[in-house]
């Protein structure tokens, strides 16, 4: 393409951007749709002067709170969406090549070229570093049904509370490996660094991670021990469809230590993927009518919950002390349709009710004996909040305060909660490979139960385990599908399911219960959770993946629009049905930071290629 024909496009795309006002997806100043404003482009190639599709090039400006990011085409193109003046930082990066960095200034309008030159880099453990955990967890060795099956148990049991690069960008040996995994089967039930005491106590902690120990210490210390991954599985880089997306990615700080989150937050893959010890905060989020953005966050002292402001990129935060003067923490967010925010709050595990106008909370203390207010909730039509909890669901009405609890067929522990557009309630129960569904009308409950999947390196000793001791979506026999996470769809009668450690989503009709599985792209991808949007697509945010997977039930097509951050960890996502197309949003619970994918559209996406 000649200099005349790239200023042609330009000039094309950003009158396309600055016309386009209902498609914010055109804009990256904080949220802010503009009229005004400069942009940066350019064409990005390997050191030997090829092009490169799918690099993903990210800028932000030093006085920013908030990083715009977007992928080169086929030919290697790229261009930003109008940008504020100020002095940016441009850095663009590829898995198995050395980031590209430029600084410029940006004035109040214009355009900057800035091309980008990526060199291979020089070492394998440079690679390894920038992998996602699906990239390790295929490159790990598998040929023989023994490895298949350490490489499935590592996945089944040490990916549900982080995601697989996070411990496998290091190296061990099998008593190393060991040592981690007999803390790792306290540590998720005791939420505390454990005693010494605690470990050496196997009727402490995960017994299914404690049956597996010995199996996965023996693979690890193979697989990752003294030498180096060398038949490195990566994944092809975004193209076509996938390119065509701007990603802005809010700061959300941390009250505590957020100068140590910066240091590394998982935007210089170079540097592996970060600590979440520092860099752990947002777990759910909730959009309000107003276009606010309403955070659960089950970590950070003095934060309840917390409103981002997309427009200005402000965060606030809210705050309720318990009897001892700590700060309640939230795991789970959703709203009702005049604004009011629900809260699952943590340590009594109740609802809480924020009224973002008055600024107030209200809690709803549980009865005696009424069971708890589990991890996620979800609100009908009504305003009605329900929640999952021990072996059923419960709601609450908010007038008169009463709890409802609504029984499971099979006991068995649950997690996720939503409410299907005829206000049934539905929840999943991951141990015992279960969904169910209380009636709205009836309040009596059904249950659909998946299938376990026969794959050639389960062993009847898996299937005996499987039998006898307690699953979850953390610590599962290599055969078990794990349903995590769910959403409705607003327009049918489906609900639709992520089968975490089964690798699929799952479609289900809300009246006849039928069920169909569609397994994920890439093994070991753990759909977490997924949302559907107005047009009936579903996200799929793939936890070990660093992708937002899209999901197309009328093609079959699955689309993955990859992360500029390595090691996001996103456990939760939603839709905003407002724009056209609909707007993706998500927390990242690794990094301190909210994600908001924007789809360039019609004209401007024919022109981009």
């Amino acid at each position: 393409m000649s200099k005349a024909e790239f200023s042609s496009f330009l000039t094309v795309a950003v009158v396309l951007a600055a016309a386009l006002s209902d498609v914010p997806a055109v804009s990256a100043q904080a949220g802010i749709m503009s009229k005004t404003g400069a942009t940066i482009r350019g064409v990005v190639t390997s050191s030997n002067g090829q092009a490169m599709e799918g690099v993903v090039i990210s800028a932000r400006s030093s006085d920013a709170t908030f990083t715009t990011s977007v992928f080169s085409d086929r030919q290697g193109r790229y261009y930003f969406p109008l940008l504020g003046a100020g002095q940016y930082k441009i850095w663009a990066q590829a898995v198995g090549f050395e980031a590209a960095k430029a600084e410029l200034a940006l004035k109040g309008s214009g355009q900057i070229d800035q091309n980008l030159t990526l060199a291979p880099n020089k070492d394998v453990r440079q690679t390894v570093k920038q992998l996602s955990g699906t990239e390790l967890l295929l490159s790990m060795p598998g040929a023989t049904l023994e490895d298949a099956r350490g490489k499935r148990l590592f996945a089944n049991n040490c990916t549900g509370c982080h995601t697989a690069s996070w411990p496998l960008q290091n190296r061990w040996d099998e008593q190393g490996w060991g040592n981690f995994i007999d803390l790792m089967a306290v540590y998720p039930s005791h939420g505390n660094i454990p005693t010494p005491a605690m470990v050496e106590d196997t009727a402490v902690g995960l017994p299914m991670m404690r049956a597996y120990r010995d199996e996965l210490a023996q693979y690890l210390g193979r697989a990752r021990g003294a030498a180096e991954l060398s038949d490195l599985k990566l994944l092809p880089r975004p193209t076509g469809e996938a390119t065509q997306v701007v990603i802005t990615e809010f700061d959300f700080p941390r009250t505590d230590n957020n100068r140590l989150a910066k240091i590394h937050d998982g935007s210089d893959w170079s540097l592996g993927t970060p600590t979440r010890h520092v860099g752990r905060a947002a777990h759910d989020i909730w959009i309000a009518p107003d276009g606010n953005i309403w955070v659960a966050d089950d970590q950070v002292p003095l934060r309840t919950t917390a409103k981002l402001d997309p427009r200005t990129g402000k965060v606030t935060d809210y705050y309720l002390k318990d009897e001892h003067g700590n700060s309640y923490h939230t795991h789970s967010v959703w709203g009702d349709s005049k604004g009011n925010v629900w809260l699952q709050s943590r340590p009594d595990e109740n609802f809480l009710l924020f009224d973002p106008k008055t600024e107030k909370f209200t809690r709803f203390p549980r009865p005696q004996g009424m069971a708890v207010v589990g991890g996620t909730i979800s609100v009908d039509s009504k305003g009605t909040p329900w929640a999952v909890s021990n072996s059923g669901a419960v709601k609450l009405d908010p007038a008169t305060g009463k709890y409802t609890f609504y029984p499971s067929p099979t006991k068995g522990g649950g997690y996720g909660v939503i409410v299907d557009r005829k206000d049934n309630a539905w929840h999943t129960q991951p141990g015992i490979e279960a969904i169910v569904k209380v009636d709205a009308v009836t309040g009596k409950s059904s249950e659909v139960v998946f299938e376990q999947l026969k794959r050639p390196e389960v062993t009847p000793v898996d299937w005996e385990r499987g039998a006898k001791l307690r699953a979850n979506q953390n610590s599962a026999p290599p055969q078990q599908q794990a349903p995590r996470r769910m959403s409705a769809d607003p327009n049918s009668d489906y609900v639709w399911v992520s089968l975490y450690t089964g690798n699929r989503i799952a479609r289900v009709d809300t009246a006849t219960l039928q069920k169909k599985e569609w397994e994920l792209p890439h093994d070991f991808s753990q759909p977490y959770a997924n949302t559907t949007d107005k047009n009936g697509n579903v996200w799929i945010n793939a936890m070990n993946l660093d992708r937002i997977v899209k999901f197309d039930p009328k093609t079959e097509k699955f689309t993955e629009y990859k992360m500029p951050t390595l090691g996001s960890e996103i456990r939760h996502i939603v839709a905003d049905d407002s724009t056209n197309p609909p707007t993706i949003w998500a927390p990242y619970n690794r990094s301190n930071k909210i994600v908001r994918l924007q789809f360039r559209t019609g004209t401007e996406q024919a022109q981009v290629r």
